[in-house]
């Protein structure tokens, strides 16, 4: 403009001009980067529960304002910082980083799908937090939801209510499951940034919504403290149960058949230190014995006899091969007798146990074939009734990863499960947080369906998770333990248990519905493929 020097007006110039724009540029990456830092931190091992609400105000925040393909690469980036950290152990058990890069790359399109919709929400309903929060909560309960279930069965990993054990959020998970407790953690946060956005226009009227909005808050991640934890009665007496963790020879040592072998020896030797200590029922873990127990001689020979020697039953994880693929079974072995019952896991992991697309992904890493047989699925609830302490017990017996899909693990209680036994097998994760984060999942289903919950794992962490919130007889990882623990049974269920299946269809019925309304928004946006909705004669 005339009268103004070179150099000046309304934008900066020269390089502080030039850093303040790079600044303001990045500044959508960076809130990314806090955004999944925080939600990461809010799991095992940190389990820093407060900053999951805090990541989710960031991530609002960072998408005010922004178009929409803006708003897909911002929240493309932000679960990609999540579930790049989350995910560490992918790369542990493949011995790439190609694993982890393409698992959380993969989870994130989810989360970028849902900023998304979140972009138009901002446009549809305002500049009100009333709103917004019960609105944004709900899509990302349903894209959750969407992600644990498909596609392959999907991934439930990194579901928000699993970083939420050690908070007081745990106590709506018998009356909503992680559906209840992701929705507070999401709206919790929507408020959070309300209040930091509200109170940056000054004024009295300003200082008293950004109070409205912290007290909100605050009631949704504190109010269930008021909540009864389980609301369960105190069940049907109890049973000594017993729990092995054994020791994993390096593949140095020995391999092929003599390591399966060694693996079920060493289990056997570890579960000598219960022999003559009442334990009513022992547990082993998920590939206690990789060879067939029921067909291999030697394993059969080794499981019999730790058997003979408790003089109770053992439940274990063995692999079934009827032909060119396997199953995942966890039986019952009785003394003497053998095999009695068997559950077999209804939901192998892709990736993990079985490689779907196999000439494809070989393309890009040669790490495939480190699954050389595939499983397959099995059907039926995953329950084992045993005779055990004088009277029939049933189990539920959700295997490894099965224990995040919550249909699974409520379906055996509603069926009449008395207690949850998760066995796992961690070996191949290494010294990740994996397992960690596994047990925090038991520990959520046993206050989400009111059951005792132990998780025993070939090299750990095992342990026992009550519904009241209280842990015990944890075990260090990596080393054989064997312990033994008065375990209560129960008979009663949850509204949780109850209504989870309803919730789902409610949760995605509405997201659809909230989408939809996002859709319309962005087809009155200028650019989309509608005309913009005229508003005070604008």
């Amino acid at each position: 403009m005339p009268g103004h020097p070179a150099g000046t007006g309304s934008r900066p110039g020269g390089a502080a001009g030039s850093l303040l724009r790079a600044a303001r540029a990045s500044a959508p990456a960076l809130a990314s980067a806090v955004c999944g830092l925080c939600l990461y931190a809010s799991f095992a091992p940190l389990r820093w529960w407060f900053l999951a609400p805090v990541g989710v105000a960031v991530l609002v925040a960072a998408l005010r304002g922004r178009r929409p393909r803006a708003a897909f690469g911002t929240g493309f980036l932000a679960g990609l910082a999540f579930f790049g950290l989350l995910v560490d152990w992918a790369s542990e058990s493949t011995g790439t980083w190609v694993a982890r890069a393409g698992l959380g790359a993969v989870l994130a399109l989810y989360t970028a799908a849902m900023a998304l919709v979140w972009c138009g929400l901002f446009e549809s309903l305002g500049d009100r937090p009333l709103l917004l929060a019960p609105a944004l909560a709900t899509v990302w309960v349903a894209v959750e939801q969407l992600r644990g279930a498909w596609p392959l069965g999907g991934m439930p990993w990194g579901t928000l209510a699993f970083g939420q054990v050690d908070g007081p959020l745990l106590r709506l998970a018998p009356y909503g499951s992680s559906q209840a407790v992701g929705f507070a953690v999401v709206a919790a946060g929507v408020l959070l940034e309300a209040a930091v956005r509200v109170a940056r226009r000054g004024g009295k009227a300003s200082a008293i919504g950004a109070s409205a909005c912290c007290l909100a808050a605050a009631g949704l991640v504190f109010g269930p403290l008021f909540l009864p934890l389980s609301p369960v009665s105190a069940g049907t007496g109890t049973v000594a149960v017993g729990f092995v963790q054994g020791r994993i020879p390096a593949k140095s040592e020995v391999s092929g058949r003599l390591r399966a072998l060694t693996v079920t020896e060493n289990l056997a030797a570890a579960t000598r230190r219960l022999e003559g200590r009442g334990a009513d029922l022992v547990l082993w873990p998920e590939s206690a014995s990789d060879l067939d127990a029921h067909t291999d001689p030697d394993a059969g020979a080794v499981v019999e006899e730790a058997s003979r020697r408790l003089g109770v039953p053992l439940l274990l994880g063995t692999q079934r091969y009827p032909g060119d693929y396997r199953y995942n079974d966890y039986i019952a072995w009785l003394p003497d007798r053998g095999p009695s019952g068997r559950y077999t896991k209804q939901h192998p992991v892709p990736f993990g146990e079985y490689m779907p697309a196999r000439g494809f992904f070989r393309l890009f890493t040669s790490a495939v074939d480190q699954i050389y047989l595939d499983m397959r699925a099995g059907s039926g609830p995953a329950l084992l009734d045993v005779n055990a302490g004088g009277r029939r017990l049933r189990v539920a017996v959700p295997i490894c990863f099965e224990i995040g899909y919550e249909g699974i693990v409520n379906e055996a209680v509603r069926k009449g499960a008395q207690f949850i036994a998760v066995p796992t097998n961690n070996a191949s994760f290494g010294h990740s947080a994996e397992s960690r984060q596994q047990f925090d999942m038991t520990r959520f289903l046993s206050a989400e369906t009111g059951r005792t919950a132990i998780q025993v794992s070939t090299v750990g962490v095992s342990g026992i998770a009550e519904p009241d919130g209280r842990v015990h007889h944890m075990t260090e990882p990596w080393r054989p333990e064997a312990r033994l623990a008065r375990v209560a049974l129960r008979s009663g269920t949850t509204p949780a248990t109850r209504v989870h299946g309803y919730a789902t269809a409610a949760f995605y019925l509405a997201g659809a519905a909230l989408g939809g309304l996002a859709l319309a928004q962005g087809l009155n946006r200028p650019g989309g493929n509608g005309k913009r909705r005229e508003k005070g004669g604008r």
